[in-house]
């Protein structure tokens, strides 16, 4: 009996190890899966990530190569490539909860700014990314709203939760697109983006609400950049034309202060 029991213990533990390997050796494929899935359904656009580098026992990694297209009725192919990702965490906060990553820096991002009948599409995007926050428990401004009681108990406090302590992303590009420029490209450089703390002061953040901050915040900035730089090049161009085009100079410059709501 008790070689009986050495024996299948022996194939547990085997069984176990297996498993962990099989996790441990899959990890960077499960993780890309996740991130195209999940940031697809937040943003209602083509999440692509391209490739995955974790070294879960040095407490770095990297990702390269992700892409969100544009939603529906948005011409250009694609509203950002964060480019080159480059992650540090906490290795002792693995197994508990926040998790605690250090630092995320992203550089090169490219950010296509386009602005349509529906507005932009970093607009829409970061809408759609507060709308399913929310499902989650996040609103607008971050905050965690409390869930209903149904909802509360085991499940909810086993919620993997995530604190950011540093992140930052430089030398980004912003392209400017809008039928006005008569196939005339812009570009303008983001400024750096830098933010600390996220999730700290409420016990850490859900996936869904930290999507929101990071997305949120690259939208707001490239929006206010790209509309503010589409406006002085297009009043530029109207006034280089006002000479051939006539009074059509004033009225299209109207209608440019009527899109952007100024």
């Amino acid at each position: 009996m008790i070689k009986k029991l050495a024996l299948a213990f022996a194939i547990l533990v085997l069984a176990v190890a297996g498993a962990a390997y099989y996790f441990a050796s899959n990890i960077d494929s499960l993780v890309k899966a996740v991130v195209e899935r999940y940031g697809s359904e937040a943003t209602q656009a083509q999440v692509t990530l391209k490739s995955v580098d974790l070294k879960p026992t040095e407490g770095s990694g990297s990702l390269q190569g992700l892409v969100v297209g544009n939603p529906k009725g948005f011409a250009t192919a694609e509203a950002m490539s964060l480019g080159d990702i480059k992650v540090s965490l906490d290795i002792s906060s693995l197994q508990s909860n926040p998790i605690v990553i250090k630092s995320i820096t992203v550089t090169k991002p490219a950010i296509t700014y386009e602005y349509g009948e529906k507005g932009s599409n970093l607009d829409v995007i970061q809408k759609n990314v507060q709308a399913y926050a929310a499902k989650f428990g996040g609103g607008k401004s971050g905050a965690s709203s409390p869930a209903p009681a149904s909802s509360r108990g085991k499940a909810g406090e086993n919620e993997r939760k995530v604190v950011i302590e540093d992140l930052t992303i430089r030398d980004g590009n912003i392209a400017i697109s809008h039928t006005a420029l008569q196939g005339r490209s812009l570009s303008a450089p983001l400024p750096v983006i830098h933010l600390t703390d996220i999730g700290k002061d409420k016990g850490g953040a859900t996936p869904a609400e930290i999507a929101e901050k990071i997305i949120g915040t690259i939208s707001a900035k490239a929006s206010s950049v790209a509309s503010a730089d589409l406006k002085k090049q297009l009043g530029t161009l109207l006034k280089d034309k006002a000479g051939d085009i006539g009074g059509a100079a004033g009225g299209a410059a109207e209608k440019l202060k009527g899109l952007f709501g100024k």
